[in-house]
């Protein structure tokens, strides 16, 4: 209901196997989740959580699975974007306290992270933004972030599990920013004509060069927006 795009696959399937290490995990027409979700109705509190995650499971299949990160650098972006439209489905489920205390614990969350370890950077391959100043004040030189670190924040492969958990939650923070900055219903549209054109590309043959829509990164985001 929030999109203006329909089910981008032909059918869904939702799958709940015990004692796997995590809530749930997406995949194309497909999500496999822990049977720790399921409860009795009269468990009234687990709804709040199931919920959460079997709609974070939905909207990973648009963004995610049919639209995936175009480089590992990019892998905050279709997260936060997930991440943002299951907020919104909670929003109307649950009603607006329920989704505010939800952004300002992720708030706290991420504040406290960059406090204890240092500023997380959603791109790393793009070196950040130098801060506005005037024109008689000279610009430091950007120090590298990876120094706060005991690990490189350039590679997946050794991205503390923590930094990865923290960066999902900030990246929820920047759509709510920007939602904040053009308005929701704008951010909603970038979101449609994404699949929308991805829609189009899966259609075509693999030879057509239409298959890149399909793919989604911080610079084609960024000039969307």
């Amino acid at each position: 209901e929030t999109l203006s795009n329909r089910y981008p696959y032909s059918c869904y399937k939702q799958v709940f196997v015990d004692e796997v290490d995590e809530d749930y995990r997406s995949y194309a027409t497909m999500s496999i989740l822990s049977t720790n979700l399921l409860h009795s109705a009269v468990i009234i509190d687990q709804v709040y959580i199931t919920r959460r995650v079997m709609a974070q499971a939905i909207a990973e299949q648009f963004f995610g699975c049919f639209i995936s990160m175009q480089n590992w650098s990019d892998m905050w972006l279709p997260k936060g974007i997930s991440l943002y439209l299951s907020g919104l489905y909670c929003k109307k489920c649950f009603g607006n306290n329920e989704y505010r205390e939800f952004i300002q614990s992720t708030l706290q969350s991420v504040v406290k992270y960059e406090e204890e370890y240092g500023g997380i950077i959603l791109d790393p391959s793009q070196p950040p933004a130098p801060l506005p100043t005037s024109a008689n004040v000279c610009q430091p030189n950007p120090k590298n972030n990876d120094a706060s670190f005991y690990f490189s924040i350039r590679n997946l492969h050794t991205m503390s599990s923590l930094y990865i958990e923290a960066m999902h939650k900030k990246a929820l923070l920047v759509m709510r920013m920007l939602e904040h900055r053009i308005g929701q219903e704008l951010l909603l549209q970038v979101f449609n004509k994404q699949l929308c054109l991805a829609s189009n590309a899966a259609g075509q043959k693999i030879g057509s060069g239409l298959w890149a829509h399909m793919l989604i990164s911080t610079n084609v985001f960024t000039k969307a927006i």
